[in-house]
């Protein structure tokens, strides 16, 4: 059986994550549904608090910017492709993100029963000095 490919948008804030997952995957691809998605939400949930925790302890300057990092994790946790779409003006600030995920290493493997080959990541870091964050899961 082909396994498929878990594409995830997670958002991390400074205080509390606020989450945003899409897996609709195209008609003429390969990609399956997610036929488990407890155990998809439980993984997305224990990479971002990973990260978040890193997040929470950086030292940054506050410019109102957010950065977009993403990376994809394989099976055994590692990482790959890390990549900052949207940077910070500051090279501290775009550091501390990249720190926040690559001290997070290795994430918990990826649930069996999700039968993926790799989950792609996209992580939204705020540089703002007082963001009011409500959680919200999908």
């Amino acid at each position: 059986m082909k396994k498929i490919i878990l594409l995830a948008a997670i958002t991390i804030f400074a205080a509390t994550p606020v989450f945003s997952l899409e897996v609709n995957p195209p008609k003429d691809s390969t990609f399956a549904p997610v036929e488990n998605q407890e155990a998809l939400d439980q993984y997305k949930l224990k990479c971002s608090e990973k990260v978040q925790t890193n997040w929470k302890n950086s030292k940054i300057k506050h410019d109102d910017t957010e950065i977009k990092i993403s990376f994809k994790t394989l099976p055994d946790g590692s990482i790959e492709d890390i990549k900052i779409l949207q940077s910070s003006k500051y090279e501290q600030n775009n550091q501390a993100a990249l720190d926040a995920i690559s001290d997070a290493v290795p994430f918990e493997p990826i649930p069996d029963e999700l039968n993926a080959q790799y989950a792609e990541h996209i992580m939204s870091f705020p540089c703002r000095r007082y963001a009011i964050i409500t959680p919200k899961m999908q």
